[in-house]
């Protein structure tokens, strides 16, 4: 099932994942000299297959279509020609004879885009949110701008502080392993949904073509289920939790735990010691090129080293800035935390 928001994801993870660049030479994702290369078409190629439309014609079987034959397939899979004066929507495809990106954050009549920019910069800003240049708040617009759907697609825009106490929590319920299913229960994934809530969660899953045991598909579905419930600190529902700008990790680690995951035994002390050694190795972590994937091995139980790496990688998810750039300890660019859009299922 074509889901924009899935594209959307993949294109903010793809600009900010270590050893990506621009080529018109490799533009079909091809992997040369240790680098990942596109070009702005085929960026957008990949970034719909990530969100589940299929482009037959074009990639992965053939060459990505390229900003000739984009309006095309785009009007082809669905999507509607706006006005390009009018609102820009999170999600939204800009198009120009010669160049192509998606929107990160809108705005009236421009707004912030991505993707892949050009070879004529630092490798860091190819492939970015924002400009070649390096400025993540740079804002444009283009003559055809298009749009899957009515709402645009979700950003989150989690801080590293939310991001620590979400972090602590997962490590009480499962090391931070979204495999992990419960000793002697039936609870599962990272945040150990259980009964209903699990039932629903894993129908979510296999509708939105995501496996039971994909991190990615886990993590939207949190959001998706805006499960919430009472009040903590101020917090008193799932969106103002993930978009909560306080820098207390221990008030918004017991705010998740009270109101989202409501256990028998909080143990609050091991989930807030956790979210604080978090909260440090995403700070030094967050653009660490050796952490590209999940520690899932063994299911019972990873190590704290193997669980902050996974930490590192929610943090990527949930947060619109974090992630590649090549340096270990500094990052790609600074995204400011943004508007919470909502994303209707």
């Amino acid at each position: 099932m074509p889901d924009i928001n899935r594209a959307y994801s993949w294109a903010i993870q793809t600009c900010n994942a270590p050893n990506v660049g621009y080529s018109q030479s490799y533009r079909n994702q091809q992997t040369v000299g240790g680098i990942t290369y596109y070009d702005c078409s085929s960026f957008i190629n990949y970034a719909l297959l990530a969100g589940g439309f299929e482009t037959p014609s074009y990639a992965p079987n053939n060459n990505a279509f390229t900003t000739y034959s984009e309006a095309s397939e785009l009007l082809r899979l669905g999507f509607t020609e706006v006005d390009a004066s009018g609102e820009y929507l999170a999600g939204d495809i800009g198009l120009s004879s010669e160049h192509t990106e998606m929107c990160y954050r809108g705005g009236s009549g421009k707004g912030i885009f991505m993707g892949a920019h050009t070879d004529n910069a630092p490798l860091a800003n190819q492939v970015s949110i924002g400009s070649s240049s390096g400025n993540p708040d740079y804002e444009r617009s283009f003559p055809r701008p298009f749009r899957y759907g009515d709402g645009g697609a979700t950003g989150y825009g989690a801080s590293i502080y939310v991001v620590a106490a979400l972090a602590g929590n997962a490590w009480r319920e499962s090391h931070v392993n979204p495999t992990l299913s419960q000793l002697g229960g039936g609870a599962f994934g990272l945040f150990q949904w259980d009964g209903d809530r699990k039932t629903a969660l894993l129908r979510w899953l296999s509708d939105n073509g995501y496996e039971d045991t994909s991190p990615e598909g886990q993590m939207q579905y949190l959001i998706v289920e805006g499960d919430w419930i009472g009040s903590f600190g101020g917090i008193s529902s799932l969106e103002e939790f993930i978009t909560s700008t306080s820098t207390d990790v221990a008030m918004l680690t017991e705010a998740f735990c009270t109101c989202w995951e409501r256990p028998g035994v909080p143990a609050l002390a091991e989930r807030i010691n956790f979210a604080n050694q978090a909260l440090e190795f995403i700070g030094i972590n967050a653009n660490n090129t050796s952490i590209v994937a999940w520690e899932t091995e063994p299911m019972y139980y990873l190590t704290e080293g193997q669980a902050l790496q996974n930490a590192v990688l929610m943090y990527r998810y949930y947060s619109a800035g974090g992630g590649g750039g090549g340096t270990p300890g500094a990052r790609k660019k600074k995204m400011p935390i943004w508007m919470w859009i909502k994303y209707h299922y």
